[in-house]
C-alpha cells in the first residue's frame, strides 16, 4: 500500500472521528411579544437523539458552560438496538446538578422494552418527563406553559404512517391545551415532519430532534437522509418559523442505525428567548 494511499486512509479516519464526537454549540435567539416580561433573557439548552452516546466529561462541561436556566431533551436519549439504561443515567445526572431538565421520549424509548426502566430511573434523578403532559414554568410571578407529546411510536402496529401520527399529535396537543392558562407555550416533541401540525394548533415554540441534521450533509444542498422525511428533508437543523410557529430541530449528539456523520457534526442547542 503506497504512502499517499495510507495517508488518505488516516486522514479519513481522523475526520469521520471528528466529525462524530466533536460538539458544536448552535445559538439561536427567539423573539415573540407574547413572552412574559420575567423570561426576557431566558436560555434554554435543546439536546436531543443522544443514542447511548458514550459518556465525555468535556460534555457536561461545555454544559456546564453555557449556564442554561433549563435544559429540554427531545427524545431518543436511548437506541433501543444497543440500550444502555447506565450511560443515558450517567448523563442525566450530571446534566440535573446544572438546571431543570424536561424530558420527552422519542421513538427508540417508546419501542424499547427497557423504556419503563429508563423512565424510573430518570424520575429518581428528577428529570420531569413530559410524556402528554403540561406544565408552567414560573418566575417571579409570571409563568410560561411547557407541554410535552409522547412519541407517536407508543401506538406502533408495524407501519410507521403519517396520516395516523398527525392524528395522535393534533389529538394529543389539543388535550395539552386544554390545560394551559399561559399565554405562551413551549412544546417539545421528537418528531419535526408534523410542522404543519404544530403550526395549525399555534404552538409559540417547538423542540424537535430524530432527523439527525439529514446524517450526511452536503455543503449549500443540506442533509441528505432523515426518518419519516426521505430525501433533502425540509426540517433536518436550525430554526424554522411558519406562521405564529417557531420550530427548533437540533441535530442530536449521537448516532443509531448509520454509523458515520459527514459534514454534520453533534450539537447542543441555546435558544435566548426575548420579549419584542
Amino acid at each position: 500500500m503506497s504512502g499517499k494511499l495510507l495517508f488518505t486512509l488516516a486522514a479519513t479516519v481522523i475526520f469521520c472521528v471528528w466529525q462524530n464526537n466533536s460538539v458544536v454549540v448552535t445559538e439561536h435567539e427567539y423573539v415573540n411579544k407574547k413572552l412574559p416580561r420575567k423570561f426576557h433573557g431566558c436560555k434554554i439548552l435543546h439536546i436531543s437523539d443522544f443514542h447511548n452516546k458514550k459518556y465525555y466529561a468535556d460534555l457536561t462541561d461545555k454544559i456546564r458552560k453555557i449556564k442554561p436556566d433549563i435544559i429540554v431533551i427531545t427524545g431518543d436519549l436511548l437506541d433501543r438496538r444497543r440500550t444502555r439504561i447506565d450511560v443515558a443515567s450517567d448523563f442525566a445526572k450530571e446534566i440535573v446538578k446544572i438546571s431543570p431538565v424536561y424530558y420527552v421520549s422519542g421513538n427508540h424509548e417508546q419501542l424499547s422494552v427497557h423504556y419503563g426502566e429508563l423512565r424510573n430511573e430518570l424520575q429518581s434523578l428528577n428529570v420531569i418527563n413530559m410524556d402528554n403532559s403540561y406544565t408552567v414554568l414560573k418566575k417571579e410571578g409570571e409563568g410560561i406553559g411547557i407541554m410535552g407529546v409522547a412519541d407517536p411510536a407508543i401506538n406502533w402496529d408495524g407501519k410507521d404512517c403519517l396520516i395516523k401520527n398527525d392524528i395522535y399529535m393534533r389529538n394529543n396537543i389539543n388535550e395539552l391545551m386544554k390545560k394551559s392558562d399561559t399565554d405562551f407555550n413551549i412544546l417539545l416533541s421528537h418528531r419535526p415532519e408534523h410542522m404543519s401540525v404544530y403550526k395549525e394548533l399555534n404552538i409559540d415554540l417547538v423542540f424537535s430532534g430524530h432527523s439527525h441534521g439529514g446524517q450526511i450533509r452536503i455543503p449549500f444542498l443540506g442533509g441528505i437522509l432523515s426518518p419519516n422525511q426521505g430525501f433533502f428533508p425540509k426540517y433536518s437543523e436550525g430554526m424554522h418559523i411558519e406562521g405564529a410557529t417557531a420550530m427548533v430541530v437540533s441535530r442530536g449528539l449521537g448516532n443509531s442505525l448509520f454509523p458515520l456523520r459527514v459534514f454534520n457534526r453533534p450539537e447542543l442547542v441555546t435558544v435566548v428567548l426575548k420579549q419584542a
